[in-house]
């Protein structure tokens, strides 16, 4: 606050007049309609796929890891990735 009134309500109104410029354009925006995502699926890993994966995620190396499922099941990118981080 500057101490002008006359000051002070124009900043005042130019704050206003901003914030509801900045709602309408939003408002307006155009919306971008995204792909729905298929669920995951249901694949059990084999006893020797499953510790292989659990050594190579300890080691650090998940990328290796997921290939290894991708290869081997056949799977999507995204469920071996899902597979790879939560595998027990």
């Amino acid at each position: 606050m500057t101490g002008d009134v006359v000051t002070d309500w124009t900043c005042f109104a130019l704050g206003v007049g901003a914030g509801f410029a900045l709602c309408f354009l939003l408002l307006r925006r155009k919306r971008v309609q995204t792909p729905s995502v298929q669920p995951l699926q249901a694949i059990e890993l084999p006893p020797d796929l499953k510790s292989l994966v659990l050594l190579y995620r300890a080691d650090g190396r998940l990328i290796e890891a997921i290939k290894l499922v991708r290869e081997r099941t056949g799977c999507d990118l995204r469920t071996a990735k899902y597979l790879v981080e939560h595998i027990r």
